[in-house]
């Protein structure tokens, strides 16, 4: 697909970015030279509706590449003269982030200020949260005999995948990646389920700690994490919701300042066939980035199983990215503000109760959620106590925290998909948490979610409505012939982000109409490929206040979308 270039009519007056309060005290307490690690926002975030709209006759898999690949233009074209200004300053380690079209870079606080000057960027903040890091068990042991008398793990047999499998449904033919510490590749229950895409040259997933291909664990904590996945009990313990599943393995730096990498690997992920991510790391509550990515992992349909954290029953205890909005609101949500793609868990024991260690919402650390209109957090919980899995060198090890019960949930997603495979993420979430046993208050609440997942009425739930006709896919079929995004953001004061998607090349004319019909600018004339072509086009700035359309013509067919500017 063609990248358009990005297109500066005229200087403008328009509102820059911000500096975020916690990066600002950073700053304050730096020296001039001090390289501070920083996100930066760019202008420009896809439009879920557009994509759904775009991709409704696709299979999943369709839907997944064609999102990557709108979110890939639309980041080179919105983050192209930002990178150029910071490639002339004294900026390093300069990445550019297509899930939420940020980019990262260490910077001085002179450059930092530079760039939020600048009226293509909305925001920028720290990138090394304090807080942040792997969310480490509470407590690590060697299995007792007892537990290496049970064939299956209890956690296992506790939500009913047993009952699943029975069924026919394994996680067969669903990847899971799970973002950690790396995973023992040779572990005799895991060995034998790694991802590869030898064509490609990857083998296992990616380390994106060392950035080299070899996503081994060095830790123990990720083994342990995808043993509960897609562990297969050649070892003699079945440890795995879903044996069968693939498991992609991407290691990141699970350190505070890696929060770059985590996004990196959920875009690995993402653009490498992924449908299902866990991942048990925590950065501080409010980081917008991570808020950013989960959107657009939502807008790219996939399931995201977060842990809550282990900072126990305080209330907002939650820490990024669990504290973004799931994909599908519980009746029991009084006020609905933006989605993700993320679940979160919280951890319960043997006898159906919540661990004292267990995260608690509510979540109000967003502007979009305060005391009175709060989100319930977490999502839903599964087993988290005394957890069963593989361990790092091999055999078994036990475990305990949310970090475990998050890849429960994953392989009960990937059983979901092994039986519905056009399964939405929403339609993913609404099920297991309409299907989970009810814990706690009656209803979602902030310390149980919905309740303990059940694998086998969610599964039963998908198997129905795979049934019904609902989630049916032609596939091998592409958008009919035009359409146009909605303008990001809007109204718009600097920068117009949007996308034109044609099923066929041609000339393109695309130009800014007032409502009286007059043209009042030219934004393209030039021929544009097939497929989706983003724009980040600077307002005028002799363009006043007011409604505005931008219209779309190639090839004879017209679309157009409505914008409001004000200065």
């Amino acid at each position: 697909m063609r990248l358009i270039i990005t297109l500066l009519v005229l200087a403008v007056v328009a509102m820059a970015g911000s500096i975020d309060p916690d990066l600002a005290v950073v700053m304050a307490g730096s020296t001039d030279t001090d390289m501070i690690p920083v996100f930066i926002l760019a202008h420009g975030q896809v439009d879920r509706d557009w994509v759904n709209s775009a991709t409704d006759c696709m299979h999943r898999d369709e839907r997944q590449q064609f999102a990557v690949s709108a979110m890939k233009d639309i980041a080179d074209v919105a983050q192209s003269d930002i990178i150029a200004e910071l490639n002339t300053s004294n900026a390093e380690n300069i990445k550019s982030l297509w899930l939420a079209n940020a980019v990262y870079c260490e910077a001085t606080r002179s450059t930092i200020r530079e760039i939020a000057s600048r009226s293509d960027v909305v925001l920028i903040e720290s990138a090394a949260n304090p807080r942040a890091g792997l969310i480490e068990p509470v407590e690590v042991r060697e299995t007792t005999p007892e537990e290496d008398g049970k064939g299956t793990a209890w956690g296992v047999t506790k939500i009913n995948a047993d009952d699943v499998w029975a069924a026919g449904y394994e996680g067969q033919g669903v990847i899971v990646a799970v973002i950690d510490t790396g995973v023992d590749y040779d572990h005799i229950d895991l060995c034998d389920n790694m991802w590869s895409d030898t064509p490609a040259g990857f083998e296992n997933g990616w380390d994106f700690y060392n950035n080299d291909n070899d996503p081994m664990d060095t830790n123990g904590h990720g083994t342990h994490c995808a043993g509960s996945v897609a562990g297969d009990g050649s070892g003699g313990t079945q440890t795995g919701v879903a044996p069968s599943a693939t498991i992609m393995a991407l290691r990141i730096n699970y350190y505070a300042g890696g929060e770059s990498t985590w996004i990196e690997a959920m875009e690995f992920a993402t653009d490498h066939g992924a449908t299902v991510i866990s991942t048990s790391l925590g950065s501080g509550q409010g980081n917008t980035t991570l808020r950013t990515a989960e959107e657009n992992l939502l807008t790219a349909g996939v399931y995201h199983s977060v842990a809550a954290a282990n900072e126990g029953p305080g209330a907002g205890t939650v820490l990024s990215s669990g504290d973004s909005p799931p994909p599908w609101f519980h009746p029991d949500q009084a006020h609905h503000y933006g989605q993700s793609a993320v679940v979160t868990v919280g951890a319960t024991d043997s006898g159906d109760t919540i661990a004292d260690f267990s995260s608690r919402g509510p979540v109000t650390c967003w502007s979009d959620y305060n005391d009175t209109y709060a989100l319930i957090d977490p999502d839903i919980c599964g087993p988290g106590v005394n957890i069963v899995s593989t361990k790092w060198t091999g055999g078994y090890t036990t475990m305990s925290g949310t970090s475990m019960a998050t890849p429960h949930l994953a392989g009960v997603a990937a059983l979901m998909l092994s039986a519905n495979a056009d399964l939405t993420v929403a339609q993913m979430d609404s099920i297991i948490e309409t299907t989970s046993v009810d814990l706690g208050p009656s209803g979602k609440d902030n310390s149980y979610g919905a309740g303990r997942v059940d694998a086998y009425q969610a599964v039963s739930a998908a198997v129905a409505l795979a049934t019904t006709g609902i989630e049916e896919s032609q596939g091998d079929a592409m958008p009919a012939g035009m359409s146009i995004s909605t303008i990001s953001p809007n109204p718009v004061s600097g920068f117009a982000s949007f996308s034109v998607y044609t099923a066929v090349s041609g000339i393109a004319d695309i130009s800014v109409f007032d409502v009286t019909g007059r043209r009042v600018s030219n934004i393209d004339n030039s021929e544009i490929e097939s497929g989706a072509n983003a724009y980040n086009w600077q307002i005028p700035a002799e363009m006043g206040n007011g409604v505005y359309f931008i219209r779309a013509t190639v090839n004879g067919s017209t679309v157009s979308t409505r914008m409001t500017v004000v200065r």
